[in-house]
């Protein structure tokens, strides 16, 4: 009977952590939108090691709400509706840092497609974007990343891809 229960537990237990991953991934149902969460990927796209945070689902609104802001700005001038649901059409990786000031940064990397990538074998296979951060060269508008001050409520940083 122990045994029956501590499997049960153990069970649920396993269950709850499993939603818990696929909660912040598919945060507020937005299946075009990963949290990275290799702390490497903070030396790869911005030179150096940061510490690492996890976002609730307040912060990830708090990055619409500052996205929105970029573009009534007029920093997304590429886009056709100037509405964050247009930005919400691409695929983007989030990256959650903690700056050297203290402050929490989500670096927002967005492509509007998946690019196809080479296995060990030399056979194409979707990129992982979900796990594997990118940094893309060229693409024009298709990609762009810019980085987001949950603290301070402020973003910065745009960069949009040029044309090759």
């Amino acid at each position: 009977m122990k045994n029956k229960i501590a499997s049960i537990i153990f069970g649920l237990f396993l269950l709850s952590c499993t939603g818990q991953k696929k909660a912040v991934n598919n945060a507020m149902g937005d299946e075009k939108l990963a949290i990275i969460s290799n702390p490497e990927y903070t030396k790869y796209i911005l030179g150096k090691t940061y510490e690492m945070w996890k976002p609730e689902e307040s912060d990830l609104k708090k990055v619409n709400e500052i996205l929105s802001k970029a573009i009534s700005d007029n920093q997304f001038y590429f886009l056709k509706t100037k509405e964050i649901s247009e930005i919400k059409k691409n695929y983007r990786q989030y990256l959650c840092y903690i700056n050297e000031k203290g402050e929490k940064i989500i670096y927002v990397n967005s492509m509007c497609e998946l690019f196809t990538d080479y296995d060990k074998n030399n056979k194409p296979v979707i990129f992982d974007w979900k796990h594997e951060m990118t940094k893309t060269a060229d693409g024009g508008s298709c990609y762009w990343n810019i980085k987001i001050n949950i603290t301070t409520n402020t973003y910065y940083d745009l960069m949009i891809n040029g044309i090759s």
